[in-house]
């Protein structure tokens, strides 16, 4: 294998060959495709995109830039921990069309917040989402979905209709301010999206309290044809702060047309925010019946500020887990010392 001089010092970017590049980039995301970067920051969208030092401005122009089937990698740099420096504001629905076109933020990879951000402009009004996955076969690694504006109009943070996609260490995080309590509102939503893989994620928020919507939630199965099929979450976070013990759910959907086959949920936890104020729901979920089932398996599954999983019995069912009874499996109680 050739080796490629490194320099070191404030000119080293500008002075390195664009094949060790690529050997560098490659070393942390091996990929036969062409690597685009966006720092939101300090970038241009008149630049190449090719190196951090030639970064675009904004996801739009490396979407547009990178090839479709090509595993393209766009990295979206973190400039520090203010959210206003290390943001790509958008001023409509981002929607991730191609395939095998990957998403990696650059960060420390927290659980939460992560700096390499999406977000909506302070000033957005439109009945839309924040970011739309259509694409299929793609990697989204490490990146923060923040819906939070001062408007009663967006209607939530991220849909997939993809296949095969694979979400890691990302936050979707919908509803992040107090207007967005709004029917039907979501962190993420599912319609025809089919086979796709969240692993260590959060999904939710718990800073703004929820629940003078007639009907939101965390995760939506949204009627779709094809309907949504053997999606699975593994060690994922669902976070949740409500008024409402019924109108605020961690999972709505279910029926005909919502799911087919299995939805899985392993090793994953359920949180309301119940000790700093909210109100326990009567349920976790309202899948209804007639399509596919939803199932919990691992023993680190967990449910804490609800007094049960689903309003309809049967559709949603465990295995695997450390508590045998139906009424209590995986619900958080109370440790004695």
């Amino acid at each position: 294998m050739p080796s490629y001089p490194m320099q070191t010092g404030a000119g080293a970017l500008q002075n390195v060959t664009l094949q060790s590049l690529i050997a560098m980039v490659n070393a942390v995301f091996g990929t036969p495709g062409q690597a685009w970067w966006v720092n939101p920051f300090s970038g241009n969208d008149q630049n190449d995109g090719k190196t951090p030092a030639t970064a675009f401005a904004t996801l739009a122009q490396a979407h547009s830039s990178a090839a479709d089937g090509n595993n393209d990698v766009v990295y979206l740099v973190a400039n520090s921990n203010t959210a206003s420096q290390t943001t790509a504001y958008q001023g409509g629905t981002l929607v991730w069309s191609k395939n095998l076109l990957h998403l990696i933020g650059v960060n420390g990879s927290p659980l939460f917040s992560q700096r390499s951000r999406i977000a909506f402009n302070a000033g957005f009004a439109a009945a839309a989402n924040l970011f739309t996955l259509s694409g299929s076969g793609c990697l989204i690694q490490g990146i923060e979905f923040f819906m939070g504006v001062a408007s009663t109009l967006p209607t939530g943070c991220v849909s997939v209709t993809g296949a095969r996609n694979h979400f890691v260490r990302c936050h979707i995080a919908g509803m992040g301010n107090a207007a967005n309590d709004i029917s039907g509102a979501y962190s993420l939503n599912f319609a025809g999206a089919e086979e796709n893989f969240f692993e260590d994620c959060t999904i939710g928020q718990d800073t703004i309290q929820l629940g003078a919507g007639t009907s939101n939630q965390v995760l939506n199965f949204a009627a779709s044809s094809p309907a949504n099929t053997r999606n699975w979450f593994r060690n994922c976070r669902f976070m949740l702060y409500t008024s409402s013990a019924t109108v605020c759910l961690f999972a709505r959907g279910g029926g005909v047309g919502n799911l087919d086959r299995e939805t899985v949920f392993e090793d994953c936890l359920f949180l309301n925010a119940i000790a700093s104020g909210g109100t326990g729901l009567t349920h976790a979920m309202a899948i209804a019946t007639g399509g596919g089932v939803v199932i919990l398996t691992g023993a680190k599954t967990g449910l804490y500020g609800a007094s049960g999983w689903n309003t309809n019995s049967g559709v949603v069912v465990a295995t695997g887990g450390i508590q045998p009874t139906n009424t209590t499996w995986g619900l958080a109680t109370p440790v004695t010392s």
